[in-house]
C-alpha cells in the first residue's frame, strides 16, 4: 500500500456532485489546483479520492440491526465484495454479536457516533467528548481500533471537526447517495446508487434508518429489501468494470478530495 499524499485537493462541493462516471478530474478544478496548505483542508472531510482506477466504496451507515445487516453481510460474502460500516455505539452495545461478524468477515468498522443525532446540536466540547465515549465503547466492545467517522447527517462544524482529528478520527463523508433512507423499488434505488458510480467514489448506504422519528408526512420508512439493492448494486458496477475497497484503503492509496463540510440535513 503506498502511504496516503499529504496535501488533499480541496474541491467545490458542486464538482464532487456532478462528478461523471467517467471519473471526476478533480486536479483540474482543484481551488488553487492544489496549493492550499495543510492546515487548511486538514478538518474538512473527505468526499472521495482523484483516482482514474476504477475502484470505489461502499459505506453503511446506522447499524448494526439484527434483521438487515446478516442479509447484507451474506450477499458481500457471496459477491467477494468488502464495504465499510459506519456503526452507532449504541447499536453495537444491543447487537455485539453482528458487530462482530462485520470484523469477523473482513469488511472495515467505522464510526458514527452514539446515537443519530446531529452534532450541530452540541457545543464544540459536546461533541468531542460524545464521539470519544462512542469510540472508546466500540472499540471495547469489538476489539478493533477506530479510524473513520462519519457524522449523522454529514454536519458538523470546523471546531468540531478539529477536536475529532485530535482523537486519531478522519473524517470521511460521501460523494454519491442512494436516498435508501425512504421506501422505494430495489430496482430503482440500485440504480440510482450505481448511477453516483465514478473512479475514487464513497457511496452512502444504510442498513437501517436510525431515525425513524424523523418521518415526515407523506414519506414512508423502509420496507424493501436492503440485501436485493446490494445485490444489483454490484450486477452494475462490476459489469461496468469496477471494483470494491474499503473507505480506508481508498482514502489511503489516494489522494483524497476534500470539500467544505455538506449540510445535507434532508432530514431534520
Amino acid at each position: 500500500m503506498s502511504p496516503r499524499p499529504s496535501r488533499p485537493l480541496l474541491v467545490r462541493l458542486r464538482d464532487v456532485e456532478s462528478a461523471s462516471t467517467t471519473g471526476g478530474r478533480f486536479r483540474d478544478v482543484a481551488v488553487a489546483r492544489g496549493l492550499v496548505p495543510l492546515v487548511a483542508t486538514s478538518p474538512l472531510g473527505t468526499f472521495c479520492v482523484d483516482t482514474d482506477e476504477r475502484v470505489h466504496a461502499i459505506t453503511y451507515d446506522d447499524g448494526p440491526d439484527p434483521e438487515q445487516t446478516p442479509p447484507i453481510l451474506d450477499v458481500l460474502a457471496r459477491r467477494g465484495a468488502r464495504a465499510t460500516f459506519f456503526v452507532l455505539s449504541d447499536a453495537v452495545r444491543r447487537h455485539p454479536d453482528v458487530a462482530a461478524r462485520i470484523v469477523a468477515d473482513g469488511h472495515e468498522l467505522a464510526l458514527h457516533g452514539a446515537d443519530h443525532r446531529s452534532l450541530l446540536t452540541l457545543s464544540g466540547r459536546e461533541a468531542v467528548a460524545t464521539v470519544r465515549r462512542a469510540k472508546e465503547t466500540v472499540e471495547e466492545i469489538v476489539g478493533t481500533p477506530l479510524r473513520l467517522y462519519r457524522p449523522p447527517y454529514g454536519a458538523h462544524t470546523l471546531r468540531q471537526a478539529v477536536g475529532l482529528r485530535r482523537l486519531g478520527l478522519d473524517l470521511v463523508l460521501w460523494s454519491g447517495d442512494a436516498v435508501d433512507w425512504l421506501d422505494g423499488n430495489e430496482t430503482t434505488i440500485a440504480d440510482r446508487a450505481a448511477g453516483s458510480v465514478f473512479p475514487g467514489s464513497i457511496l452512502l448506504l444504510h442498513d437501517t434508518r436510525a431515525d425513524p422519528e424523523t418521518i415526515r408526512p407523506g414519506e414512508r420508512l423502509p420496507t424493501f429489501d436492503r440485501a436485493a439493492v446490494l445485490d444489483l448494486l454490484l450486477e452494475r458496477t462490476r459489469a461496468a468494470g469496477f471494483r470494491e475497497v474499503t473507505a480506508g484503503e481508498l482514502v489511503a492509496r489516494h489522494r483524497r478530495v476534500a470539500s467544505v463540510a455538506r449540510q445535507r440535513m434532508v432530514r431534520p
